[in-house]
């Protein structure tokens, strides 16, 4: 297992993030949240976004089954329940979202969804105290920090990258997609993640799949070492830029 305590203090440390990266894991066998001493089961129902902030303000590791959550919706998106006939046609996003229920039932069936039935339990913790090997790592910067993890994926092996919206419902767009595909999922937290799990206006959030966070690591350091960093230092808006320009890249070829 990775040493995710050193790996996530030094991305704190290059990124100077707000709130912790938090270690997102499904669980096949529900008990194994007793078996954790850390875990803290909320006494009310709860939704996915409460659970991260909980985790990535708070500090706490935290744990919940399909009936600690308030909706299938939530259960939905991370494999422990299916999701509800009134769901899936679009009669309850009809009812806020979507003109139609025909528009919103076209979103439903957009929306990425771990599959059922090997899951059965959610884990959430502080990356930075070692508490179990995620399965995801969520990232909650403003665009700045995320634009800057972008780079540090593509420093080497390069590769253009896609991110999606379903809208509301983001938390999809983050972890199902990125669980879904193995790859670096992006997105902008939804109006729920934002009403109930305090999402700040600023905030961006991205979910990397474990075997990329040691990548993104060494790539944000390798850009620190050329100038890269956070806060982005301003050159001015109304000055020659050349000399910053060159500096970086060298003076242009001879014509």
């Amino acid at each position: 297992m990775p040493d995710w305590t050193h790996l996530t203090k030094r991305l704190e440390a290059l990124l100077r993030l707000k709130t912790f990266p938090v270690a997102f894991k499904l669980l096949e066998d529900a008990e194994e949240l007793n078996k954790n001493p850390w875990v803290r089961r909320l006494p009310h129902k709860v939704t996915t976004c409460q659970l991260i902030t909980i985790v990535r303000t708070f500090d706490w590791t935290v744990g919940a089954t399909a009936e600690d959550f308030v909706s299938p919706r939530c259960t939905s998106i991370i494999g422990l329940t299916d999701l509800p006939d009134y769901i899936r046609d679009g009669t309850m996003r009809s009812m806020v979202w979507c003109a139609t229920v025909e528009d919103a039932r076209k979103c439903e069936e957009s929306i990425p969804l771990i599959p059922t039935g090997k899951y059965h339990a959610v884990i959430l913790g502080p990356l930075v105290y070692n508490p179990f090997d995620p399965d995801i790592i969520l990232v909650y910067g403003n665009p700045a920090q995320m634009m800057l993890l972008i780079n540090a994926i593509q420093f080497r092996n390069y590769e253009r990258m896609q991110f999606f919206s379903v809208g509301e419902s983001a938390c999809a767009d983050a972890i199902a997609q990125c669980y879904l595909t193995g790859k670096p999922a992006l997105t902008i937290p939804c109006y729920g993640e934002r009403r109930y799990g305090h999402a700040q206006d600023d905030e961006m959030v991205m979910a990397i799949p474990n075997g990329y966070y040691e990548k993104i690591v060494d790539g944000l350091e390798q850009l620190y070492k050329r100038g890269i960093r956070y806060p982005i230092s301003q050159f001015g808006a109304q000055v020659d830029p050349s000399p910053g320009l060159f500096a970086a890249y060298g003076n242009p070829p001879d014509e």
